[in-house]
């Protein structure tokens, strides 16, 4: 599914009504027509609710007019707080506005304060993608006063947010006004990034996406670059299993890391690896740490690299592991490895001369601080950074990158030339060309240690098994996300370890292969 940022989002409007002759009020009344429809069948209000429609000066506010209009008419009593015409309305809006007064319906000032408790659903039609700036007044009294209101009436007061909360920022999920969150936000034609990054998650509660009309034909003239990570389009991006494939056909994933005291590193990478249905795995450690993982990786194979000190890579062992990948389909460094002065030399020397496809993750970005431009010009190289990784690559603070997280990840894959996995709450997949997938599975119950360590080994699989970097970093951050699904679904949200997450990875499997929530 498409994920448009408002910018995208507008230049689809004008398409549909410039060259393709849909015309404006006809895209409106599909708006409100949809949002009617979604906010019926979520909520089952009586006949003759009281709705208040908080409308705004612009298109937005001309949804909130039309949806007066369709509640009405459906035997509900529509009651309108307009904010002031210091610019009138124009196009469909004001058609809208114009069948509102002939209508009768009532038609106030927005004002502070409004009688929340009169009002079996409110409706914020104030503002959406065009908002660029902070709330101004009557607007942000309104919605402050909303908000409290919602505090303290809880489930008896019901909020609907058309397109977008107002005062929530399309693009980065940043507010620009008092929080209000919504109950429903129905958005339309394409859902919007920012409902889920920063704050949006919390402002927008439920998101269904209201059709106003736009088809293949006109989302081609002008694609978004952004994809919802959804459950069809990870089945579609599962890599080839023939009935005749062997261990020769499902590639072969290396893994170089795991020092002194950070073993554990290492082996949940590799368990990664395993589950995502490579046919081999190898792990490349500091050679006096040969006991623990022959004891711990049964399943997978071991390769001893030379060590400067005990259980601390030498800086020959990058030589040790280019030599080792040739012939091999994926290379994952970092996890676990160390940043000693031998282990970062021994990094840079890899990932300057690897020819296979490579992940870094962990200790081997935090080697590159300040200079991802390392691996630029070298193709199947995957990032995966946390937010403060990421503030390190690129010189700048965690709060930067938090603060627009698309920009970042964005940025950081132009700059390095990679696919970037930029993890969080709603993970962002982005190529350097702009494209980018955000991935929905997933919670704070990931955020264990060693989870980022499971991921990293669960895309070098993928690409071990002949998948593109690109998705094979969204399928993997989907696959590691959904298996955390399960395993709060089954065992609550507190205490798991990404050993249980491992543990579900393949029944994800089975749900794609089957096509179908098991």
């Amino acid at each position: 599914m498409y994920l448009t940022t408002s910018l995208e989002m507008r230049t689809l409007d004008r398409l549909a009504i410039e060259r393709f002759g849909l015309p404006e009020v006809v895209l409106m009344e599909n708006a409100a027509q949809s949002v009617a429809l979604a906010a019926l069948e979520y909520w089952p209000l009586r006949p003759g609710s009281v709705i208040f429609i908080l409308a705004g000066p612009g298109q937005n506010g001309g949804d909130g007019l039309a949806l007066a209009r369709i509640f009405s008419g459906r035997g509900h009593n529509p009651q309108i707080f307009k904010t002031p015409d210091s610019n009138p309305l124009g196009g469909a809006a004001a058609v809208n506005l114009e069948v509102v007064r002939r209508l009768g319906l009532p038609l106030s000032a927005l004002e502070v304060p409004l009688p929340w408790a009169e009002a079996g659903l409110v409706v914020d039609a104030l503002f959406g993608t065009g908002l660029n700036k902070p709330l101004a007044e009557p607007a942000a009294g309104v919605l402050a006063s909303l908000g409290e209101a919602k505090r303290n009436m809880k489930h008896r007061l019901k909020i609907l947010a058309v397109d977008l909360p107002s005062g929530l920022s399309g693009d980065t999920g940043q507010w620009w006004g008092p929080p209000c969150p919504a109950d429903l936000t129905i958005t339309l034609g394409l859902p919007k990034v920012g409902l889920y990054l920063g704050q949006g998650p919390q402002a927008a509660g439920k998101i269904i996406v209201g059709d106003i009309g736009l088809t293949p034909t006109m989302l081609e003239a002008a694609p978004p670059k952004g994809r919802l990570s959804d459950f069809e389009e990870m089945r579609r991006l599962l890599p080839a299993r023939p009935l005749t494939g062997h261990k020769g056909t499902f590639g072969h994933a290396l893994l170089a890391g795991g020092a002194r005291g950070r073993t554990g590193a290492l082996v949940l990478a590799a368990e990664g690896a395993l589950r995502s249905g490579a046919a081999l795995v190898t792990a490349l450690h500091p050679a006096s740490l040969g006991p623990i993982y022959e004891a711990k990786l049964t399943e997978a194979m071991t390769l001893e690299l030379p060590e400067e000190r005990p259980g601390e890579l030498a800086a020959e062992a990058g030589e040790v592991v280019l030599a080792y990948a040739k012939g091999h389909q994926a290379l994952l460094l970092g996890p676990g490895l160390g940043l000693e002065s031998e282990a970062v030399k021994a990094v840079r020397q890899v990932v300057e001369a690897a020819e296979l496809p490579l992940v870094l993750d962990a200790d081997a970005l935090t080697a590159m601080a300040g200079q991802p431009e390392l691996v630029k010009g070298r193709a199947g190289r995957i990032l995966t950074p946390h937010p403060g990784e990421a503030a390190r690559l690129l010189g700048l603070k965690t709060a930067d990158i938090q603060a627009d997280r698309l920009a970042a990840a964005r940025l950081l894959a132009e700059r390095s030339g990679a696919v970037v996995i930029l993890k969080g709450h709603h993970s962002l997949i982005c190529e350097p060309e702009g494209r980018f997938y955000l991935n929905p599975t997933g919670g704070p119950h990931l955020a264990v240690g060693g989870s980022g360590d499971l991921l990293a080994g669960l895309t070098a699989g993928l690409l071990a098994q002949g998948l593109p970097p690109w998705p094979a970093a969204a399928l993997a951050a989907w696959v590691h996300g959904r298996a955390g699904d399960l395993a709060w679904a089954e065992l609550g949200p507190r205490g798991l370890k990404p050993t249980e997450f491992a543990l579900r990875i393949p029944r994800v499997w089975l749900e794609l292969e089957h096509q179908t929530i098991l």
